[in-house]
């Protein structure tokens, strides 16, 4: 784990243990428009090591004027920017991320497939997921077209490969032996 992620996990650690769990899923969302008000150039400032914490904080500051947020996200936020750790707010909110679906119960899975899946589809792997995790499924879809058919999943450290191209890739080898 890269130092800077490190760092922003204590952040969005403490974070987490001070908010209930019934407003975890609000301040994630809070922090993610938060991401999205910033673009990469903003995210490039706040990382500068020539740009004075104080202007720093002044914009995140004025940032927090049009962007409701709960007083303990500002309370951290502020935290951050007086610390010069504003740079991390991308890895900050992927950690906070983390802890929100520890503590809820949520499981991401990524579901990668060359077109379209239906929702029945989807709805029945979401299914199977819960089933073998015991958590809640959080679906992610992306399209591939490269893996011709079928799918992959990816849960945490687990990934199904289910796809067309890897069985033919698989068939070459045994072929190749």
């Amino acid at each position: 784990m890269r130092p800077e992620v490190r760092i922003a996990r204590r952040y969005a650690k403490a974070l987490a243990e001070v908010l209930p769990d019934e407003k975890l899923e609000k301040v994630l969302k809070e922090v993610e428009a938060l991401l999205q008000f910033f673009d990469e150039k903003a995210l490039k400032y706040f990382k500068s090591p020539v740009v004075p914490v104080e202007k720093k904080r002044v914009l995140l500051e004025q940032v927090l004027l049009k962007v409701e947020v709960t007083d303990e996200l500002k309370k951290i936020l502020l935290l951050m920017a007086r610390r010069n750790r504003l740079g991390l707010l991308k890895d900050f909110k992927e950690e906070f991320e983390s802890f929100v679906n520890s503590r809820l119960g949520i499981v991401k899975a990524e579901i990668t497939s060359a077109s379209e899946l239906d929702q029945e589809t989807l709805d029945k792997i979401a299914k199977k997921i819960e089933e073998l995790f015991g958590k809640r499924a959080e679906i992610v879809v992306k399209l591939d077209p490269s893996i011709i058919g079928g799918f992959i999943v990816k849960v945490a450290d687990k990934v199904l490969d289910a796809s067309i191209k890897t069985q033919l890739e698989n068939l070459k080898k045994a072929i190749a032996d």
